[in-house]
C-alpha cells in the first residue's frame, strides 16, 4: 500500500533546513516569447586586469555610464552578445568564471573579477562564446529556441572602432 504525503517535493525530513528546488534557467516548450537580452563584458581602463561580466536589457552604453557612475571608474566594453535567453547564458558564465579555484572576486559585487596570472582577455571572451553557443544548443533542445533567434556578436577593438558579427555570416579571413 502506498503513502501519499503533504511534504513538498524538495523539502528534507528531520531538522535539516528546507531545500527547495530551482526552476529552470530555460523553461520547455517556450520558444514563441523567450527573452531577450544581452551579455556584456567591460574591462577597467585604470587597472586592465578587472573585468565585469553581466547582463542587461537597456543598450549596453547605458548601463556602461551608470557603472562608470556609480563605481567611479572609467569601463570600456570588450565584447557583447546579444541573444534569446541572454540571462541564462550570464548565469552560465559566472557559474563557469566562479569555479576557478584561483579567481578572486572584487568588493564590488559577484560580477567583477580579476584576470588570473596566464590569463588574457580574450580568454575570457572565448569563455563568454561557449556559454552563448551552450545557451543555444540547451535551448534547442528543450525546443525554446525562437524560431527566427539568432546569436549577434559586437567586438570593440583597441583602436576606438568596432567589429559587428553575425552567426549566420562568418569573419572575412
Amino acid at each position: 500500500m502506498f503513502v501519499l504525503t503533504k511534504r513538498p517535493l524538495g523539502r528534507l525530513v528531520g531538522s535539516r533546513k528546507k531545500r527547495w528546488r530551482s526552476r529552470p534557467l530555460i523553461p520547455w516548450f517556450r520558444n514563441r516569447r523567450a527573452p531577450r537580452g544581452t551579455v556584456y563584458l567591460l574591462s577597467s581602463r585604470q587597472q586592465p586586469r578587472l573585468f565585469k561580466v553581466g547582463f542587461t536589457k537597456r543598450l549596453v552604453k547605458e548601463r556602461r555610464a551608470e557603472l562608470n557612475r556609480v563605481a567611479g571608474d572609467n569601463m570600456a566594453v570588450v565584447y557583447t552578445v546579444s541573444l534569446p535567453w541572454a540571462r541564462a547564458c550570464e548565469t552560465l558564465i559566472l557559474r563557469r568564471l566562479r569555479r576557478h579555484p584561483f579567481r578572486h572576486g572584487d568588493r564590488r559585487g559577484t560580477e567583477w573579477f580579476w584576470l588570473t596570472r596566464y590569463e588574457n582577455i580574450q580568454s575570457i571572451i572565448d569563455k563568454l562564446e561557449a556559454a552563448a553557443l551552450a545557451t543555444r544548443r540547451i535551448a534547442r533542445w528543450r525546443l525554446s529556441w525562437p524560431k527566427g533567434g539568432e546569436i549577434k556578436r559586437f567586438f570593440a577593438t583597441s583602436r576606438g572602432s568596432a567589429q559587428y558579427r553575425d552567426t549566420a555570416k562568418p569573419p572575412p579571413s
